[in-house]
């Protein structure tokens, strides 16, 4: 039997199951299935992480994942940008202290993440760089990458445009990083001028520029030897001037051999404004033909949203639908610059209450800021005072599982299983 790498075995996974082992009996499964979003993770490593909520409390779970918002500033400035707002209210307000993190700080912050995630037995935290900019301008990005792989031993992803790559920062990447993430802010040469909006730089970065990229991960990925462990992925918003190109831009990626593609709703803060913007028939039918397609043109996973009615993402939360607690704050906290927080929606981001408070890099401060009077604060008050919610799926996931395992008697007996 031919064997299964580890990326192949994450993306192919099917269900997973909470069986209690003394009597055979499966007492939970899910089939909501979302691989890109949790990679180099998967869903059991969040069941793990719900089991031990419910033996040692919901306070002491570990994290699991932390997104790094440690680079403001961008070379683009693209349509809809989702960060500019908060970046108004970080760097030019002076709101956040560190907006970016010098490097001797930033290596003690992700030892002390990395720390209390072991402590609760979790020795691989996802550690996702996007900046609130582009990341490849962070000067000690190579350092920062290395310790965070090689000292810490966290599954990174890195998400850019990748305008910025040098050939030594590409090196580190294909070397250190779990997934790659390039976002298109169009995928035709025309969408991706129009879309991306450059205008300080004489010779801008083309959409052509962006698949040679592509082609020079794929290529240095495979010298390295990491072809089974190294997902290298694409995005893009599912925007007016990308119709009609979405079958050549996945022919392209397959062929070079890139793993992944998403496509997503465009996010802005006042959604309002936007909320009637359809998508047309024919680029429904586009994609949803494409789903059908993608994998045998060379894809391993194809990511478009559920409902594609309208071009604009609406995260608006129905009361009675939201879960008893907030549980993507628990184990997936955001660091925006050195403050962690709870969410990085915009009203979240500018309200310092949900902040769990500034990272110094000191030994078991985690203890203090996951627990302190912020923390509870946070516990009391999401979801119950959130109107919109960008985990929404992640906490139905975690808050289902809680609800089974909280009636079984022997938490011993149950174990996860992946299904194919």
């Amino acid at each position: 039997m031919k064997k299964v790498s580890y990326k192949d075995s994450i993306l192919t996974a099917k269900q997973f199951s909470a069986v209690d082992m003394k009597t055979g009996k499966t007492i939970w499964f899910s089939r909501s299935r979302s691989p890109q979003h949790l990679y180099p993770l998967t869903e059991k490593d969040y069941c793990e992480a719900i089991k031990y909520a419910v033996q040692h409390g919901v306070g002491q779970m570990p994290i699991l994942s932390v997104s790094a918002k440690d680079f403001p500033y961008c070379d683009f400035d693209c349509k809809d940008c989702l960060a500019c707002p908060s970046r108004q209210w970080a760097i030019k307000d002076q709101h956040i202290k560190y907006p970016i993190i010098p490097i001797d700080k930033y290596k003690k912050i992700l030892d002390e993440i990395s720390s209390y995630s072991a402590k609760r037995g979790f020795n691989a935290v996802r550690f996702e760089v996007c900046g609130e900019g582009n990341p490849d301008l962070y000067k000690d990005r190579i350092e920062m990458l290395e310790y965070a792989n090689q000292k810490c031993n966290m599954g990174i992803v890195y998400v850019s445009t990748g305008s910025q790559i040098s050939d030594e920062l590409l090196e580190c990447l294909v070397r250190n990083v779990a997934f790659i993430r390039i976002s298109f802010p169009g995928i035709s040469s025309e969408a991706y001028r129009v879309y991306s909006n450059q205008k300080s730089r004489k010779n801008n970065f083309s959409y052509d520029d962006a698949i040679h990229l592509l082609d020079k991960l794929c290529n240095a990925r495979a010298k390295v030897g990491r072809e089974d462990s190294l997902l290298i992925g694409t995005r893009t918003c599912i925007r007016p001037l990308n119709a009609g190109h979405y079958d050549d831009f996945i022919h392209t990626i397959a062929n070079i051999g890139v793993d992944v593609f998403q496509g997503v709703k465009v996010l802005i803060p006042d959604f309002e404004s936007v909320k009637n913007e359809v998508v047309s028939h024919d680029v429904i039918e586009e994609l949803v033909t494409l789903k059908e397609t993608a994998y045998s043109h060379g894809l391993k996973d194809y990511q478009i949203p559920n409902d594609l009615n309208t071009i604009y993402n609406n995260r608006t939360m129905v009361e009675r639908d939201k879960p008893t607690k907030c549980w993507s704050s628990l184990i997936s906290p955001p660091l925006y610059g050195t403050n962690l927080m709870s969410c990085v929606l915009w009203d979240r981001i500018t309200d310092l209450n949900y902040h769990y408070g500034i990272m110094e890099g000191k030994e078991n401060e985690l203890e203090d800021l996951m627990h302190g009077e912020r923390a509870k604060f946070i516990m009391k008050n999401c979801p119950k005072n959130c109107t919109e919610c960008c985990s929404f799926k992640d906490n139905r996931f975690m808050e289902s599982l809680w609800r089974v395992l909280k009636l079984q008697e022997n938490l011993d007996d149950v174990k996860f299983i992946t299904n194919y």
